[in-house]
């Protein structure tokens, strides 16, 4: 055996132990940096480098650099072109200078799995020039051969570990930020030297913290193309000198988002890591499916629980102020809004805002709300649904809808529900809320009409006062109660002079007047009611003779300036305790009796019935 002979055997023995220490375990990169060493140290050979050829080109082996991702430490590979028999020449970087000589390593079908460059040592040349150069490369090939396939073989086991992991927790949760969660941390922890972004539609906003909104408008073209055709694409992104892939997060019914990840600037991505992430993101997009499915089935039975409940309450005798406060409630659970009120409109373009509205549109900043929505109710909109307010407007609500409340195809009024956090309100929400205030219309107008119904029927048509039967029902029905009050009836003085002198028309006016003047003076302490003729009754609950004697004063000292013709007016009051023992006909008795003293002696003055029995 001659010495190139024995360096041929020498060196098949060492790759063979070598590979014969191989664990799946083993790094393929620090594998070939041992073969390396070996070829290096059997033909005394100072710098050499071994590239390993993937994806139509050859590739040094990874050089470790600082990260600048989020998901682990970063590598380094500067793409080659493919080496032919003008190797050295095309081998132009500083890195490689020192290379004179390279070896081509190829398979039993002559494709190429690696390269060797290094600066020839005179037993090289001596060795190359043997026949046993031949057979060092078919050694060669079939150890680079082997642990290539290893490592694949290795990887790929890895790759279905890893898939199935991720299908197991996929198919184990129906909570969508545990899926992406799951596919994050899947793709980060098999592309450590990767930047790894979640980019979601509207849809799935909120579902995870590791996410930004997708945004067509600003998107790159390869991540739109991905996201509308649901195919894999990969772009070379020279101005960010990186390479991206973008895999749709795709379920069976739609897209819900993009899986984006950034390599290295002309990255080549295999077909084992494309077909890996493909695999991912679809997992991902099915499992998010059947979560949205298994919300909605939760939420449709919501809904269901929530259209019966409204429907048992909108036919049941509620009033005005109960349905709105119902109606409120109902809102405020099923949708979660920050601010709502319930609008109705009245004359002159003007409205009005239920009490069981939130505090905000009492005051400057929600009537701004209020009238911009308002607006565009006049002109036509049908509906209002903002998800993104924009910031010319005042932006401290992003989210709005508004929805009219009709009677007959005519508007009345509308409810408006607004949130701080844009996109809050799904267009599923907001199809429930129009259907719940469709219904609702109908039960409220007719409310509205019964209320009309019922004030025709509670009050005097000229004077807009109480009628007495009224009076009589909230009288009795306080001292049932057994609560105080105080009972003013009142006459107006010479009210026939009035009308022989300037006539019924005139007398119906100073009515009007006098009604005027008492409503504004009672409104919110009594009701007034018209009595009989020229006679007015008004009953203030829960009020102290004190506060009777008040009013008392204010009304004949008021009424002559309220009217005109100018005329005066006698009254009489007393009060009522339930401690005193009287009853509604003798409390209506002993304040006709007052009335009956103040007009007989003298008029224009107020009597109190308790005073004359001193």
């Amino acid at each position: 055996m001659n010495v190139h002979e024995l360096s041929l055997y020498e060196l098949k023995c060492s790759i063979f132990d070598l590979l014969s220490s191989l664990t799946d375990e083993y790094p393929l990169g620090e594998t070939l940096v041992k073969f390396k060493e070996l070829f290096m140290k059997q033909f005394e050979i100072k710098d050499a480098e071994i590239l390993l050829y993937d994806n139509n080109r050859f590739t040094p082996l990874l050089n470790t650099a600082p990260s600048h991702n989020n998901c682990g430490p970063e590598t380094y590979a500067k793409d080659h072109p493919i080496f032919n028999v003008s190797f050295i020449s095309h081998s132009s970087d500083r890195e490689y200078e020192f290379a004179d000589d390279s070896l081509i390593i190829r398979n039993v079908h002559l494709a190429p799995l690696a390269a060797l460059l290094f600066r020839a040592s005179d037993k090289w040349h001596e060795f190359a020039q043997t026949p046993h150069l031949k057979a060092l490369k078919k050694a060669f090939g079939t150890f680079i051969g082997q642990v290539v396939q290893m490592h694949k073989i290795s990887e790929s086991e890895k790759a279905y570990r890893h898939l199935f992991e991720v299908a197991e927790l996929f198919n184990s949760t129906m909570e969508s930020d545990v899926i992406l969660d799951g596919l994050m941390e899947a793709v980060c922890g098999s592309f450590p030297a990767y930047d790894v972004d979640l980019l979601l539609s509207n849809e799935q906003i909120g579902k995870t913290d590791e996410y930004r909104l997708f945004d067509y408008a600003n998107e790159r073209v390869s991540a739109v193309d991905a996201f509308l055709s649901g195919d894999l694409t990969i772009e070379n992104a020279v101005d960010i000198a990186s390479s991206l892939l973008n895999a749709p997060i795709r379920g069976r019914q739609g897209i819900y988002g993009i899986l984006q990840i950034t390599a290295p600037k002309n990255t080549e991505f295999t077909i084992a890591q494309k077909s890996f992430i493909r695999s991912m993101a679809n997992g991902a997009g099915n499992a998010l499916e059947n979560a949205s499915l298994y919300d909605q089935s939760h939420r449709l039975v919501d809904d269901l629980q929530l259209v019966n409940e409204a429907s048992r309450k909108l036919n049941s005798n509620l009033d005005l102020d109960e349905m709105i406060a119902f109606l409120k409630d109902q809102f405020m659970h099923a949708f979660y809004p920050h601010e709502m009120a319930f609008v109705f409109y009245e004359e002159q373009c003007n409205y009005s805002i239920s009490h069981s509205s939130t505090p905000l549109f009492k005051e400057m900043a929600g009537k701004r709300y209020l009238d911009s929505v308002s607006a565009r109710f006049r002109k036509g909109e049908e509906a209002v649904f903002d998800a993104n307010i924009d910031a010319d407007h005042i932006n401290e609500f992003k989210s709005l809808v508004a929805l009219p409340i009709s009677n007959g195809g005519e508007v009345i009024g509308f409810v408006i529900l607004m949130h701080r956090e844009e996109y809050f309100f799904s267009f599923d929400s907001f199809k429930l809320m129009r259907s719940l205030i469709g219904h609702s219309s109908l039960a409220i107008s007719n409310i509205m009409l019964r209320d009309q119904l019922q004030e025709l029927v509670n009050k005097d048509h000229l004077t807009k006062l109480f009628t007495r039967s009224y009076l009589d029902e909230i009288v009795t029905a306080t001292i049932e109660r057994e609560e105080s009050g105080v009972f003013i009836l009142m006459d107006v003085d010479d009210f026939k002079l009035v009308n022989d002198s300037y006539g019924h028309t005139t007398g119906d006016l100073v009515l009007q007047q006098i009604s005027a003047f008492i409503l504004s003076k009672v409104e919110g302490r009594g009701i007034a009611s018209r009595w009989g003729g020229e006679e007015i009754a008004v009953f203030m609950p829960s009020a102290t003779v004190e506060e009777g004697l008040n009013l008392a004063k204010q009304l004949v000292e008021g009424i002559p300036e309220a009217t005109d013709p100018r005329v005066t007016v006698s009254i009489g009051l007393s009060g009522w305790s339930p401690t005193d023992g009287k009853s509604y006909k003798g409390l209506f008795q002993a304040t006709d009796h007052a009335l009956y003293h103040a007009k007989n002696n003298g008029k224009n003055r107020f009597v109190l019935h308790e005073q004359l029995q001193r």
